[in-house]
């Protein structure tokens, strides 16, 4: 199992990223969240990994912190989802607003993510909910304290403008990750992440 690795950071894109590791490149799967996380080739960069091996595949996936493999395993440990499945969900919302989700059984939030649809939804909420009910995480200050409400009420505010889901998340966590407090309310937050996507 390769739990973690640090490197220099080669090449990023979208889905993916390349660390040096003493000259030995390692392309490593990762979520939006991760990508914005790293910094840019050059840079010292240091990952969380699940190695996932198939009948005639073996794939890295990379996370930027110790909750985002955490729940990374959980979700690919579902019935019905992959680890792509997996990552779209990781890079549609945050960890907090995830647990969240499943914790209140918001199944109509996690359809809206991609390659989640009504059954898997359920089943999500179904074989989880318990099992981070006992997980103990904390999300960069970020707490499950009706945060992830305003979070996620202003995401689909975003949408229903027009933008995209990731674009959305991106500028919410660049908001939130400047000034916390931008948080409290979903019109404060839209407004403020309406500067980001424009």
């Amino acid at each position: 199992m390769i739990y973690g690795i640090r490197g220099k950071l080669a090449a990023k894109n979208t889905t993916s990223i390349a660390i040096d590791v003493s000259g030995v490149i390692y392309e490593v799967n990762v979520p939006i969240s991760t990508y914005d996380a790293v910094g840019e080739a050059g840079d010292d960069v240091s990952v969380f990994t699940v190695l996932v091996v198939r009948e005639d595949d073996m794939q890295l996936y990379g996370f930027a912190t110790e909750d985002e493999r955490r729940l990374f395993k959980l979700l690919i440990g579902v019935n019905g989802i992959g680890p792509k499945t997996a990552l779209g969900v990781l890079s549609s919302a945050s960890v907090a607003d995830i647990y969240g989700f499943i914790s209140s059984s918001n199944a109509q939030a996690l359809t809206a993510m991609p390659g989640i649809g009504r059954k898997t939804a359920e089943r999500l909420v179904l074989e989880l909910r318990d099992k981070i009910g006992r997980i103990e995480f904390s999300v960069q200050g970020e707490a499950l304290d009706g945060r992830e409400e305003v979070r996620s009420g202003a995401v689909e505010a975003l949408v229903a403008l027009g933008y995209s889901r990731m674009q959305c998340e991106r500028a919410i966590r660049e908001v939130l990750k400047r000034d916390v407090s931008a948080g409290k309310s979903v019109e404060d937050l839209v407004r403020a992440a309406l500067k980001e996507v424009k």
